[in-house]
């Protein structure tokens, strides 16, 4: 998305929007929500204040039999320190038989 195109959405000069991403300037909470939604992130994320860039409504999406991939996270939370790193190294081993069969 070019400088243009951006402004254009949020109503703004391409050099405002120059001036956002060199941090010049800071985006009002108006724009700055506005981008949040365009870019389906968080405001925390934009402001540099959470590590993950995933988007909020991943967490909304089906994994598997009908169980949510936030559902999904709520339960490894509640497992116990050891069922936790057991699954943890499931999901280890699938990865990597996963990457070994794209290769093949």
């Amino acid at each position: 998305m070019t400088q243009a195109e951006l402004g254009e959405i949020l109503h703004v000069s391409t050099g405002t929007i120059s001036n956002y991403e060199k941090g010049v300037h800071l985006p009002d909470l108006e724009k700055l929500g506005a981008l949040a939604d365009l870019f389906s992130v968080t405001t925390d994320y934009l402001l540099g204040r959470c590590q993950s860039g995933l988007s909020p409504q991943i967490f909304d999406q089906e994994l598997s039999r009908g169980r949510t991939i936030g559902e999904t996270v709520r339960a490894l939370q509640r497992l116990p320190g050891d069922r936790g790193e057991a699954q943890l190294l499931i999901l280890d081993d699938m990865e990597f038989h996963a990457a070994i069969k794209e290769r093949l």
